[in-house]
């Protein structure tokens, strides 16, 4: 018994003296996806109506109101809120107002969304520094027009906006 434990550990030394080391790899593949989400109401038409050219006194007067339309996200929605950016053609006396098309010039669009706040805030176009936030639901708009230049025309005064719509 006494000659076998020193050979036990001479053989355990041996043996960690001969170990090898290798690499390897580990590969890892993933997503991570947001929350998904759809429009339930995609589409609204906010009627301003005919407006006479008397409502206007001057530069950014003011006709009264649309009605108020609506966009509505699922309410299956997983997200806490949705950021809206207006994407089309500016005003071309006033960058704060969406230009209109059929004739009429001498106005804009003023577009305004019922903020998570509460308040009326103003959609500026193609602007992605101050966009609309609201909770998930409906999101409410209203649009009038706003005299833009010291001369107005008459003519149809119409405009398509895109709504691009982020959620988070």
């Amino acid at each position: 018994m006494k000659y076998l434990i020193p050979c036990i550990v001479l053989t355990s030394t041996v043996a960690m003296g001969t170990a090898q080391a290798d690499t390897g790899t580990i590969k890892f593949d993933g997503t991570i996806n947001g929350a998904t989400c759809s429009l339930s109401i995609s589409s609204t038409t906010l009627t301003i109506g005919a407006v006479q050219q008397g409502v206007f006194s001057g530069l950014n007067s003011a006709s009264p109101p649309s009605n108020v339309g609506t966009i509505a996200t699922d309410p299956s929605c997983t997200a806490s809120t949705v950021s809206m950016t207006f994407m089309a053609n500016a005003d071309p006396n006033d960058s704060t107002l969406f230009a209109v098309t059929g004739g009429a010039s001498g106005v804009g669009i003023k577009l305004e969304g019922l903020n998570s706040g509460g308040v009326w805030q103003q959609a500026i176009p193609n602007s992605t520094t101050s966009p609309i936030v609201h909770t998930i639901g409906a999101q409410s708009f209203r649009a009038r027009y706003v005299q833009s230049a010291a001369t107005l025309v008459n003519g149809n005064a119409n405009a398509s906006i895109t709504v691009l719509v982020t959620y988070t």
